[in-house]
């Protein structure tokens, strides 16, 4: 699979990205609103063999800021100090997952039917003091853009949420409409950026 979008940059240098969807929280099986991820899936965070053999050594690593020390002792660990998280491991309060406000921790079938509709199918929808999908997607593009500086080569640990709210926004900034899309934990995705954003699955 593979999308891109026309981004005029001039002579920039190429930015790419190597991203990896994390386990989602726990509770998300059971129907529990949850957008946390779950880090004590064994091996969770550590690149597989296919994924180094494309990385230079040394990237540093970029995830939610919550979930930094433990993606570090994790790889620490596993001995991935040199080709994951050897460049640093980057705590980013953007790229946590949406903000579902006081909806979270709250079962899908305790809600009304109507705000399930309008929370899956609505991209202006904001949960009492969360956010809706398009706050969402504005807050990872804006940290995609200004954030990064030219030349970036890193990886992203993330939430699938995450991935896909940026994927949206690369390829489709204007939708009207949430994405009809899921991310399994453990998939990996290229962003790059040269001359045009491109979005690949690895």
């Amino acid at each position: 699979m593979q999308g891109e979008a026309v981004q005029p940059t001039g002579g920039l240098m190429a930015i790419r990205l190597f991203c990896l969807a994390l386990p989602p929280a726990v509770e998300t099986v059971r129907g529990v609103i949850a957008p946390g991820v779950d880090l004590s899936v064994p091996g969770c965070c550590v690149p597989p063999p296919r994924i180094e053999a494309l990385c230079p050594r040394s990237l540093p690593v970029f995830c939610a800021l919550d979930d930094a020390p433990t993606i570090a002792t994790l790889l620490a660990d596993r001995g991935q100090a040199d080709c994951a998280g050897g460049g640093g491991i980057r705590g980013c309060s953007a790229l946590r997952a949406r903000d579902f406000g006081r909806w979270t921790g709250a079962a899908l079938s305790a809600l009304p039917a109507d705000a399930v509709q309008a929370l899956t199918q609505d991209v202006d929808f904001a949960p009492p003091e969360g956010e809706s999908w398009r706050q969402f997607t504005a807050r990872l593009m804006h940290w995609l853009e200004t954030e990064l500086p030219d030349g970036t080569q890193a990886l992203v640990m993330a939430a699938p949420s995450v991935l896909v709210g940026l994927m949206q926004g690369v390829i489709a900034p204007e939708a009207t409409a949430l994405p009809a899309l899921d991310m399994a934990a453990g998939a990996w995705l290229a962003l790059t950026r040269h001359v045009r954003w491109r979005v690949r699955l690895l």
